[in-house]
């Protein structure tokens, strides 16, 4: 039985607890918290410059909770290290180290001497001829700020690790002690997230594995809608680069199963909280439990071998081989190889470059064609809108004379009136383009009404381009009632009226439902001219041709 301090190191402030870790299991004792606001007392904020009054404030801190010394392990935030998936030739386990870092290396910015490198192999995703490494980088300084964190506190650094795989030890650990449910399948993926006031982590475990994980910033938790489009976000991307094995549940560590509740109802895979300090003596308030995943995870991880050490990490080893020149060969042979395809791959990008360049001056050329064609296509709107102003009146007489024979014998037209409307002579706007009145006469109203309704149902366009806002051909459709006519007995005035807005002619559909008059006798036959009378009848007939009504001339005396 081993007693060991676990540091979860926070952007502002960090959670500890102190306990005992065996392979029966483990058991934890104290729990602290150092955070909060400055008013409350919270750390200053941990950087190489602060790391020694960081680490004599800790110990007073530690003494005052009653943790004996002991040796520390230390877990860092996911946005504080660089994870790199390499692939590599299988090779013999001495000299994979040197191998992983060569690969690494090519893919890093940093300098070597600036970072601290580790990784893990992963069983997902490694065959008989390859294998897949997650590799982990740390830099140098935040490590030494640690080292000296713990030399001001008086403790023995014996670890320093990212959370996200404290935290997947600290799932199997609620696994085991039936804190959490274990999913049904043994070996599928499964998602845990661990939140607090300054963010958090979303990592995926497979097999015991850390396949991914992605840090949740601050802001992300303002709200339970951006929370839920986070988690969505990066079980997709998962389910992307892992087809064949989707996540099947999400832990949520927290004690009061505030996010886990919220989430359950939004998510169709099946969601559970876990309280990452299940069985422990410390008193810690349940809104409080769920941040120390990290930390209670990293006292879980010390019972076995951490899968990330930067206190320890993986190195080459010296071995005899009787095979180095086979292997020295193959490893040429593979820079080689390499090196050819690091040149077919330059040939691709200049190629691609060249054809980016080509597109860039083809799509230069066109948009200088369409700023040439921009004020003929001007003109031609402009040419559209004033046609669109135009009423085509031999189609609406025809509508008109179509929806007039529903009422043939009942109604007549004795005036029809049509006018322009002009458009705004300030803003040039013409909301109708003209008015149409009717007078008829009818004994009743009811052939009338018939032919308000005919009008009313052409008024709105049958097959318009956006259904949901279709055209209105007349608007303001109604009838005036007049006085008794002149004409056959019972007759009534009505003056049936509307606005008209214009239309194409292939909208004017119509069936004529009306003879046209026949032709028979038309035109008819023209009179023979009449005989001309005598100058004495004519004399004394009366006169025809106005000019001869004048008087005549007076006679001279």
């Amino acid at each position: 039985m081993s007693k060991f301090i676990a540091i979860d190191l926070d952007t502002r402030g960090v959670y500890i607890v102190g306990g005992t870790a065996r392979s029966a299991g483990v058991k934890v004792e104290h729990a602290l918290t150092w955070a909060g606001t400055e008013a409350e007392g919270s750390p200053p904020v941990f950087s190489p410059e602060t790391a020694a009054s960081f680490g004599e404030q800790l110990r007073d801190r530690l003494r005052a909770a009653g943790i004996p010394p002991a040796p520390v392990l230390v877990s860092v935030p996911r946005d504080r290290v660089v994870l790199k998936e390499v692939r590599y030739p299988v090779v013999p386990p001495t000299e994979e180290p040197a191998l992983v870092r060569f690969q690494a290396m090519k893919e890093l910015s940093d300098s070597p001497d600036d970072i601290l490198l580790d990784y893990v192999p992963l069983q997902s995703g490694s065959t008989a001829a390859e294998r897949l490494s997650l590799v982990v980088v740390l830099r140098k300084d935040l490590y030494a700020a640690i080292r000296t964190l713990c030399e001001s506190a008086g403790l023995k650094l014996l670890a320093v690790t990212p959370r996200p795989y404290a935290i997947a030890a600290g799932l199997a650990l609620a696994f085991a002690s039936g804190a959490a449910p274990a999913p049904e399948a043994t070996g599928e993926a499964v998602a845990v997230l661990s939140v607090g006031p300054t963010g958090g982590e979303f990592t995926i475990v497979r097999n015991g594995e850390v396949v991914f994980t992605k840090s949740v910033l601050a802001p992300v938790l303002a709200s339970e809608g951006m929370l839920l489009a986070e988690v969505r976000r990066n079980l997709a991307m998962y389910a992307g680069a892992n087809p064949g094995h989707p996540a099947q549940a999400l832990y949520v560590a927290e004690a009061d199963d505030a996010w886990a509740g919220r989430l359950r109802t939004a998510l169709s895979l099946p969601v559970h909280a876990y309280d990452p300090l299940f069985g422990s003596s410390a008193v810690v308030p349940e809104a409080a439990r769920g941040r120390f995943a990290g930390a209670a995870g990293l006292l879980a991880a010390a019972a076995g071998e951490l899968p990330i050490n930067f206190a320890s990490p993986r190195q080459p080893r010296r071995e005899a081989d009787p095979r180095r020149r086979q292997l020295a060969f193959a490893a040429l042979a593979g820079l080689l190889l390499f090196g050819a395809c690091a040149a077919f791959g330059w040939w691709k990008l200049d190629a691609a470059d060249r054809r980016i360049a080509q597109l860039t001056e083809e799509r230069d050329a066109r948009k200088m064609q369409l700023e040439a064609l921009e004020p003929d296509a001007k003109r031609l709107a402009a040419a559209d809108a004033w046609k669109a102003r135009k009423v085509n009146w031999l189609d609406e007489l025809f509508d008109l004379a179509d929806r007039f024979t529903a009422a043939s014998g009942e109604m007549y037209a004795s005036s029809i009136s049509a006018k322009a409307i002009p458009p705004n002579p300030k803003t040039g706007k013409q909301d109708h383009q003209a008015t149409l009145d009717v007078r008829v006469w009818a004994k009743t109203p009811d052939p009338v009404n018939s032919l308000l309704a005919a009008i009313d149902r052409d008024a709105v366009d049958p097959a318009p381009k956006d259904p949901r806002n279709p055209s209105r051909f007349y608007v303001g459709v109604d009838k005036l009632i007049g006085g008794t006519t002149q004409g056959e007995a019972g007759m009534k005035e009505f003056t049936v009226f509307a606005k008209v807005n214009g239309r194409p002619a292939e909208k004017y559909t119509r069936a004529p439902s009306f003879s046209p008059p026949s032709r028979k006798g038309y035109p008819p036959a023209v009179a023979p001219p009449r005989a001309k009378e005598p100058e004495a009848d004519r004399s004394e007939a009366e006169p025809d041709d106005p000019e001869d009504r004048k008087a005549p001339p007076p006679r001279e005396k």
